[in-house]
């Protein structure tokens, strides 16, 4: 049976799938997951037998899709790592990157990288995806708290692994490993999680709003925007892997608390009369209140809300307790 590997996602719902899956109202048909982030949700459905729609605006999440949703059978082989790139086209991508250059990376992995991207752009489309999606997590693993906003200070300090140590009781080592030995560590996981769904699935890169706009009819649409007033910068927390492939698109921001329902409502009647149902996903820490978001979708259907108890965790141990995870269940108008 294929497993969803690790991608290290802030706000994941790999936990949460299963259940979430279980809330919806139809057991087959088309799911529009229109803001999929690390694509737990897509690759459970995907699983299921339905056929899925999966989109995010960020490229880092764009690529897990291509790699894990759309992709249904190409998988990658070792020799890959073999391939030996023109010196032009590295030495071109190495400028390129050189904004990480003492902002995430020390200069010598920049250049690594540098060499990695120009494997990726010596392979076939499908084989380029799942390079890449290898490329995110080694990224995302050499990092403190698996983020990208963390100042390069507090970096270095939590790279060094006699602090680590004294601190945490762990020399954390895999932060000074290369990308390359990151890759090859999650190398057979990420090609075991490819499989052939009993449906076709199709990924997206769009602002959400754009795609709601094109979207024909779907049996459910799938929403888990940022959540209003909690740790929800997904910008911050992977945007620089969209710059390094000149990838940023501007979208609608639904990380701020004064504008997150006026968004929301904008998108729901997008939405109207090209589903039966939606499904938001949210918790019961987000501001606006989860009364005041209910309030505003029965305007548009009938709606009921089911809650389980879950913990995000921040970081090491850390959870954010306390809080419920919501799915509100529109039927539409």
């Amino acid at each position: 049976m294929p497993k969803y590997p690790r991608v290290n996602y802030i706000g994941n719902k790999e936990k949460l799938a299963g259940w979430i899956i279980g809330e919806l109202p139809v057991a087959s048909g088309t799911v529009l997951d229109l803001f999929a982030g690390g694509c737990s949700v897509s690759y459970a459905l995907k699983k299921k037998g339905y056929a899925v729609i999966s989109n995010d605006i960020l490229y880092a999440d764009y690529i897990l899709g291509k790699a894990l949703i759309e992709n249904d059978r190409c998988t990658l082989k070792p020799s890959v790592f073999d391939i030996q790139p023109q010196k032009e086209r590295e030495e071109k991508l190495e400028k390129q990157f050189s904004f990480l250059s003492e902002r995430l990376y020390y200069s010598r992995e920049v250049k690594e990288l540098a060499h990695l991207a120009a494997v990726a752009e010596e392979l076939c489309e499908e084989e380029r995806y799942l390079f890449l999606a290898l490329i995110r997590r080694a990224m995302i693993r050499k990092l403190p708290y698996s983020r990208m906003n963390v100042p390069w200070d507090q970096i270095k300090l939590l790279r060094n692994e006699a602090y680590s140590y004294e601190k945490y009781g762990r020399k954390r080592a895999y932060h000074n490993q290369t990308f390359e030995s990151h890759m090859r560590e999650n190398f057979e996981d990420y090609n075991r999680a490819v499989f052939t769904g009993q449906r076709k699935c199709t990924v997206f890169n769009c602002d959400a709003m754009e795609l709601a706009d094109k979207t024909d009819f779907v049996d459910v649409v799938y929403l888990d925007p940022p959540y209003p007033s909690t740790m929800n910068n997904y910008d911050a927390f992977y945007g620089l892997f969209d710059n390094m492939f000149q990838a940023g698109k501007k979208h609608a921001d639904f990380t701020r608390r004064d504008c997150f329902l006026e968004n929301l409502e904008e998108l729901i009647r997008k939405l109207r009369g090209k589903t039966d149902y939606i499904v938001l996903s949210q918790n019961t820490r987000v501001r606006p209140e989860p009364e005041i978001i209910a309030r505003m979708l029965g305007n548009y259907g009938q709606v009921s809300v089911r809650e389980k108890k879950h913990n995000y965790q921040v970081t090491g141990k850390q959870n954010k307790n306390g809080s419920k995870e919501l799915l509100f269940v529109v039927r539409m108008n």
